[in-house]
């Protein structure tokens, strides 16, 4: 019989409800949508063009820590 150890991470991943994991991938999609919307605002506002960077560098946090807990398979 084989004994499988299990990592600090597995344990983490286990411990993560489905629904948080959801939770993020619906927050992303929101702030997709309204990065869209500041794109066309950028146009003709810089402060709409600085508010889109800064969603944009979160946004971009958000998916890669959302990557790091559920990895595709």
């Amino acid at each position: 019989m084989q004994e499988r150890t299990t990592s600090k991470h597995e344990t983490v991943l286990a411990a993560i409800p489905a629904s948080c994991l959801e939770s993020l991938d619906r927050v992303s999609a929101g702030l997709g949508s309204i990065l869209s919307l500041l794109e066309v605002q950028s146009e003709h506002s810089e402060a709409a063009h600085r508010v889109h960077c800064l969603l944009a560098m979160i946004k971009s946090q958000l998916d890669q820590t959302a990557g790091e807990l559920c990895p595709a398979e």
